[in-house]
């Protein structure tokens, strides 16, 4: 089981040590130790990393950070608040095994509704599943909502389908919003929406992200500010464009720079499922992924108590490893990245800004955590380039998938299962945006349910005109 291990005053910890916004865009390293001929530079996660200057620091014992700034003062010195949270590893409590690759069934494929992409899944108290969609319509097959959320009843071979009235009517003729992180927790939902650059969908990156929150099963919704207060927001409520920082929790901060533009973290977003209602946490936390928008293979991760996840001073943020622990700290410019995947395919085709959104589920039968993730090639160049890197156009090539697991919701990873082109049942396919579903799962583990998106052209040549609905494949886990 993870536990969290509070510091003594005589723990002593590294960290890096006044670094200027512009330093913070470098990679540094976990472990100074990386540095093997003392020149400043260390080699981790097949990458180069810098081995910044370093200060020994004393870590607080109470919650003396009074500005909120991550920092304490005890004993008449500073002392580190947040940073001082390092977790061990809790054993798998499963019993089929370890992942060692995985079996498709062609024979479930299913392809289910009208129009729309990006299902992002949470498994609700009630039973159902609540799942996003972007920019479609799932009954009538019009482009009509730009984000849209739908309960799912029964099972993954026959479930129904309704709208969650209650949310926010996010319109395709008004500003660009996609909802992508979604959570149920002790009873109640979440969704967090990205707002796009301009009022459609448009080369990125993403500004930031909007938390909305309902306590009645998604018959009314709120707007949470970064205090953790409500505003009710009606579901034809114009306020709910407002990008003021009143009404954004997320939003254009602590940027750094990346194939030629300014890009935001935590502004494309997805949450760890743990089971049904979060149930199955082993540690209170509620955890979320995001990809480091101005080089998405580097997956970043932040975590909050669930009690306190509309308040972001309670947030801490994923800062690296340490003697193979995960080492946190409530200094968003610390953060470093959790995995790094692919920036590249082998034959040198690049994947753009749009890659890399995480779907992590917990497997109660095989007691891991199993990650299900994809690259989309960026641009019609599919090069490292800016102007391929943030290009409208994602889909020039079916994506990639790839299936990790782990014992803890932060990792590490181990990957299992990788292709450089996803095609499930035709070449023609266009895939992207692959998903877990967090409900749909054998009791020993083994079989777990895919959903994706696909862009997939029709005989003219027009993208998003035959696949581009809810997709779904159940799989076989081979396990040793």
């Amino acid at each position: 089981m993870l536990t969290r291990m509070r510091q003594c005053l005589v723990a002593i910890v590294y960290i890096p040590f006044l670094l200027s916004p512009d330093v913070h865009a470098q990679i540094y390293c976990a472990d100074p130790a990386s540095d093997m001929d003392g020149d400043g530079w260390g080699w981790e996660n097949h990458r180069s990393c810098e081995v910044a200057f370093q200060q020994k620091v004393t870590l607080c014992t109470t919650d003396s950070d009074s500005d909120g700034d991550g920092w304490g003062w005890e004993n008449n010195a500073s002392c580190l608040m947040g940073s001082d949270t390092i977790d061990t590893d809790h054993q798998p409590t499963g019993n089929s095994g370890v992942p060692v690759g995985l079996q498709f069934d062609s024979s479930s494929l299913r392809r289910v509704g009208g129009k729309g992409d990006n299902w992002c899944q949470t498994w609700a108290a009630d039973d159902s599943v609540i799942t996003a969609m972007s920019d479609g319509e799932w009954f009538d097959g019009s482009y009509q909502y730009h984000s849209r959320l739908y309960r799912l009843t029964g099972d993954s071979a026959g479930f129904s389908r309704t709208e969650v009235n209650g949310y926010p009517r996010f319109h395709t003729n008004e500003d660009g919003w996609y909802a992508y992180g979604t959570l149920s927790v002790n009873g109640t939902l979440y969704s967090m929406v990205s707002k796009a650059q301009n009022a459609a969908w448009s080369p990125g990156p993403f500004r930031g992200v909007k938390m909305l929150r309902s306590y009645d099963n998604g018959a009314s919704w709120s707007r949470v500010d970064r205090n953790n207060n409500d505003r009710y927001v009606g579901s034809s409520d114009s306020s709910v464009q407002s990008i003021a920082d009143s009404e954004m929790f997320f939003f254009q901060e602590h940027a750094r720079q990346g194939h030629g533009k300014e890009a935001y973290p935590f502004s494309f977003v997805s949450f760890v499922q743990n089971g049904k209602d979060h149930q199955a946490s082993k540690d209170g936390y509620v955890y979320i992924y995001s990809p480091e928008s101005a080089q998405t293979n580097q997956l970043m991760l932040a975590r909050v108590p669930a009690d306190q996840l509309g308040m972001r001073s309670a947030w801490e943020y994923f800062g690296g490893w340490r003697d193979n622990q995960a080492w946190w700290t409530r200094d968003i410019n610390q953060r470093q990245a959790n995995i790094y995947l692919p920036e590249k395919n082998a034959n040198g085709e690049y994947f753009g800004w749009y890659s890399w959104l995480p779907s992590v589920v917990w497997n109660e039968g095989l007691g891991l955590y199993v990650m299900a993730n994809g690259g989309t090639y960026g641009g019609h160049g599919m090069s490292n380039a800016s102007h391929d890197y943030y290009d409208k156009w994602m889909h020039t090539k079916s994506g990639s998938l790839g299936l990790w697991y782990s014992q803890n919701p932060y990792g590490p990873w181990t990957q299992f299962y990788y292709t450089e082109h996803w095609l499930p049942d035709n070449p023609g396919n266009l895939t992207y945006q692959p998903k877990l579903s967090p409900k749909w799962i054998s009791a020993d583990g083994k079989r777990m349910t895919m959903i994706w998106s696909d862009a997939m052209r029709n005989p003219d040549g027009y993208s998003h005109s035959v696949n581009y609905k809810w997709n779904q494949m159940q799989f076989d886990i081979q396990v040793r």
